[in-house]
């Protein structure tokens, strides 16, 4: 008989073990769901608050006429010099004004003047011909958290850029032809 309650016992235990095998895994994967779960409502987050500031540096861009300077004007708390803007942000995308090595978040506009018809060279399909120039801006938002340096020029194919867009402006007193 006292075989009988140890083969019981045992078995009793190995059905326990394999229960809580399973729980655990069943609790590993949960945990690693939840984690996935957080990175990708900071990703969304990020995605979202990084196309309204692109939204409002192209409006501004289009304010100005493709004036960097005007843009400067409008953010005071932004680095600019003659062809670039670059606007800081904290963790909580709040436009950062003090030191630059806390910041998380950097945007870039760079502005250029091309010639009108390369610019709008699509066009040219509907017999219109440009006169004059255009101004183009290129905007990134970028993720500096884990750079130490300021990001001072358009990065190129950039693993930390969430966002980056293309803004022109043909200016009034150029009408096509």
């Amino acid at each position: 008989m006292n075989e009988k309650n140890n083969a019981r016992s045992s078995l009793f235990l190995m059905e326990l073990i394999i229960a809580v095998f399973f729980f655990s895994l069943a609790a590993a994967v949960c945990i690693r769901l939840f984690a996935s779960a957080h990175l990708t409502a900071e990703k969304t987050t990020n995605l979202s608050h990084a196309t309204v500031w692109s939204q409002n540096l192209a409006e501004a861009f289009y304010a100005g006429k493709g004036d960097i300077s005007g843009i400067s004007q409008i953010y005071t708390t932004a680095y600019s010099t003659p062809d670039t803007v670059i606007l800081f942000f904290d963790k909580n995308w709040n436009l950062y004004g003090e030191s630059t090595t806390d910041a998380s978040y950097e945007a870039i506009l760079t502005a250029s003047k091309r010639k009108a018809s390369d610019v709008y060279s699509d066009v040219t399909d509907y017999n219109t011909n440009l006169k004059g120039d255009a101004m183009v801006g290129d905007i990134a938002i970028i993720d500096i958290r884990n750079t130490s340096d300021v990001i001072s020029s358009m990065p190129k194919d950039s693993k930390d850029i969430i966002f980056s867009c293309s803004v022109d402006y043909y200016g009034a007193g150029k009408e096509a032809e």
